[in-house]
């Protein structure tokens, strides 16, 4: 018969092994779960073959264009050299001008967000390691990075600017060229909110606080050289985007006011907003910002073409919605209608639409209307 210390001494081992097993088990979930995360984006998106790639959408084109997003699935839609590129939670799916699809492509990236030009499209998972850029015939290139992604954007020429996080830094600008490959890095001390290229390097907007008030300050670099070229004097506002002018100098849409730059950083004419900032675009040289006034049930439309003069203001009775401009002509999404103007302030024209799009996208002789569940095409002589 076993004596006591033996009997203890067994249910001990016995303890301890069923310890150990519990305490491998564990780590052995833990190292699986890390693993998972760590390639969460391989996985999904093997897993995201399963399905059908075209179930977002819908295309009916009999009798007119209509595309419809089906189950509330969040999407942004741009032209990329006449061909409608709609970014979805799992696929790219890009259409001709006519509603054909041309083609679905498989994305794995949670919080995709897609930048484009004239000819290529940006998309990048935020808070993500990855991203790609893409032309209507083909995926060009996917890259990797170390931090997560705060933001990228899309140069004219294909160039790439993607800022990260960092370990040791504010954040990190990586920029690549037309192929993908590594062309800059810079380790920035100050959080950047936007960036704008130039022909051998670009503008960095960058965040900070002054005399408790926050302040946009506009760096100028090259990629070529370490030194900032110059430094702009702090702007209070809130830098929404930053355009780069053809002579060198700057363009700064802020949330409370908007300002010009020389090639110096100099300030040439700032412009404070009394309303507060709906949506705003920029192009060859001109702006146009739009504003509401809840108070007065209004919106204003700025509209800036000379640094050396106030820009045009254009008053509404009700609160619009977007604006856009193309070929030197801005397009307001108004209540129910699309209004077209110089920037004199003029109005050209105006189309009657139905009252449930948020957004508008012109392209050849048409007006794209998005919203929540559809895009519909319309002709701009209203025909």
């Amino acid at each position: 018969m076993a004596n006591l210390s033996d009997v203890i001494q067994a249910r001990q081992r016995r303890k301890k092994r069923k310890q150990l097993i519990a305490g491998l088990l564990i780590a052995a979930a833990v190292l699986a779960a890390l693993l998972i995360y760590s390639k969460r984006e391989q996985i999904f998106s093997g897993l995201e073959k399963i399905g059908n790639p075209h179930s977002n959408l819908n295309a009916e084109t009999d009798g007119g264009f209509l595309l419809t997003v089906s189950g509330g699935v969040e999407y942004h839609a741009e032209f990329v050299n006449h061909h409608l590129f709609i970014l979805c939670d799992k696929y790219l799916y890009i259409y001709d001008m006519d509603g054909t699809l041309l083609d679905s492509r498989q994305h794995a990236y949670s919080n995709a967000i897609m930048q484009t030009n004239q000819t290529k499209a940006l998309t990048y998972s935020l808070n993500g390691t990855h991203f790609r850029v893409d032309t209507q015939k083909k995926m060009l290139y996917e890259n990797q990075t170390e931090q997560p992604i705060l933001f990228a954007v899309l140069s004219d020429d294909g160039r790439a600017a993607v800022v990260t996080e960092s370990e040791t830094y504010a954040c990190r600008l990586m920029v690549f060229d037309s192929s993908g490959k590594g062309i800059y890095t810079r380790d920035c001390v100050e959080r950047l909110t936007d960036i704008s290229f130039t022909d051998n390097g670009c503008l960095l907007s960058t965040i900070g606080a002054e005399n408790g008030e926050l302040v946009t300050v506009v760096q100028s670099v090259r990629f070529d050289n370490s030194d900032i070229q110059w430094t702009t004097q702090p702007l209070s506002t809130l830098c929404m985007h930053v355009y780069a002018l053809k002579n060198g100098g700057a363009f700064v849409i802020g949330d409370t006011q908007a300002a010009y730059y020389d090639n110096t950083g100099a300030l040439l004419s700032a412009c404070e907003y009394s309303g507060t900032l709906l949506d705003f675009d920029f192009s060859e040289e001109k702006g146009a910002v739009l504003l509401k006034n809840e108070e007065r049930r209004q919106s204003v439309m700025l509209l800036f073409s000379d640094p050396s003069a106030a820009p045009v203001s254009v008053i509404f009775d009700n609160i619009c919605k977007t604006v856009e401009i193309q070929e030197n002509t801005v397009y307001l999404l108004d209540t129910g209608r699309i209004r077209s103007y110089s920037f004199s302030g003029t109005e050209i024209s105006v189309l009657g639409i139905q009252d449930a799009y948020e957004k508008i996208l012109r392209s050849g002789k048409y007006f794209y209307l998005l919203g929540y569940d559809r895009i519909e095409r319309v002709s701009a002589d209203g025909t």
